[in-house]
C-alpha cells in the first residue's frame, strides 16, 4: 500500500502549496492528498482565472522531490448551508485541478441541514444529496475524476447524514454511477462505534475507494494519529483486507493534522495559544509515517 498524508498537515506553517510540498522532504512521505479544503471563499485566487499558478508550482515542487498526488479533498463549503452555486463551482474547480495534478479521486462532503432530521427525512436527504452530486457528473466525466462521499460524524442537531457503511452502500447503489464511490473516515466511524468498524468496511466492498486514517477517544473528532486514541486499528485493517481495498492497491491516507496541535494558554495569555514549532511538527509527521509503516507491516502489507 502507498502511505499518504494531507497537505493540511503544514497549512499553518507555509505561505503556499509549493512550500507545503517542500515541507514533506525527509518525512518519509512520497504520496500526498491535496486538500482544497479552505480555498473556496470570496476573492480566493483559486476561484479566479489564475488558479493554475499555485497548483502548477506545487506540481513542480512535487516532481522535484519525487512525490506524487494520489487523492484530494474538496473545499469545505456545505451545499445545504452555503450558496449552492458557489459550492458547485468550487467543487468543479477542484475536480479540474485534480485532473491537472493527475489525481483520479476527490472526497466531497455530502453536507447536512437541520431541514433533514434522523430518521424521518433520510429518504429526502438522500435524494437531495444525489441531486448535488449529479451537478458534478459532467465535470467528473470530462476530467475522469471520481467523487467520493464520506461518512460523517454524529450531529448534536440530529441531522441526517451517512453514518454507517450500510448508509453509504445503499446511497451509492441508488445513484448507480460508476464515477461515484466512498471514502471511509475511521475517526468518524470511531465516534459511532468505538469497538469494531470491520462490518462497515466489508459492507462497502468495492464501493470503497479511499480511507482517512485518524484517531480519537470516541467523543470528539480529534484527528489524532493511530496509537494516540482508542481506535481499534485491528478491526480497520481486517476490514480493509476483507473488503478487497488492499488488493486493489489502496492508499493508506492519514488525516491527522492534530498529531501535535496548538495548546491553549491559561490566565493572562489565554488568547495566545502555544503553537508547536515547525521542527516539532515535521518530527511529528515523520513519526506518523513510521506509525503507518508499523501498522501495515504488522498486517503483511507492502509499503510503497
Amino acid at each position: 500500500m502507498r502511505i499518504a498524508t494531507t497537505t493540511g498537515d503544514f497549512k499553518a506553517y507555509c505561505e503556499n502549496y509549493a512550500e507545503i510540498i517542500r515541507a514533506f522532504e525527509g518525512t518519509g512521505f512520497k504520496h500526498i492528498d491535496y486538500s482544497f479544503y479552505r480555498l473556496n471563499y470570496p476573492g480566493s485566487p483559486f476561484m479566479g482565472n489564475d488558479w493554475v499558478k499555485e497548483v502548477a508550482a506545487a506540481a513542480k515542487e512535487a516532481e522535484k522531490l519525487g512525490l506524487d498526488f494520489v487523492q484530494a479533498h474538496s473545499p469545505r463549503n456545505d451545499f445545504f448551508s452555503d450558496d449552492p452555486e458557489t459550492v458547485i463551482k468550487g467543487n468543479i474547480r477542484a475536480i479540474e485541478a485534480c485532473a491537472y495534478l493527475g489525481i483520479d479521486r476527490i472526497v466531497v462532503h455530502s453536507g447536512r441541514s437541520e431541514k433533514f432530521q434522523v430518521p424521518d427525512n433520510m429518504a429526502a436527504y438522500r435524494e437531495a444529496v444525489k441531486g448535488f452530486y449529479e451537478a458534478l457528473y459532467p465535470a467528473m466525466e470530462k476530467y475522469n475524476v471520481r467523487v467520493l462521499a464520506e461518512n460523517y460524524t454524529p450531529s448534536y442537531k440530529n441531522e441526517c447524514s451517512f453514518f454507517s457503511g450500510e448508509d453509504l452502500a445503499s446511497f451509492i447503489d441508488m445513484c448507480d454511477n460508476p464515477m461515484l464511490g466512498v471514502c471511509w473516515d475511521v475517526g468518524h466511524g470511531n465516534l459511532l462505534n468505538p469497538t469494531d468498524q470491520y462490518e462497515d468496511l466489508t459492507t462497502l466492498g468495492n464501493r470503497l475507494c479511499a480511507v482517512h486514517i485518524q484517531d480519537n477517544f470516541g467523543t470528539n473528532d480529534n484527528h489524532l494519529c493511530p496509537y494516540m486514541g482508542n481506535l481499534d486499528i485491528d478491526a480497520v485493517m481486517r476490514g480493509l483486507k476483507d473488503s478487497g481495498f488492499i488488493d486493489r492497491n489502496g492508499v493508506f491516507t492519514f488525516e491527522c493534522d492534530n498529531i501535535v496541535s496548538p495548546a491553549n494558554s491559561k490566565g493572562e495569555y489565554k488568547s495566545n495559544p502555544v503553537i508547536p514549532s515547525f521542527r516539532v511538527k515535521k518530527a511529528a509527521i515523520t513519526l506518523m509515517y513510521e506509525i503507518g509503516c508499523d501498522i501495515l507491516t504488522k498486517y503483511g502489507c507492502s509499503v510503497e
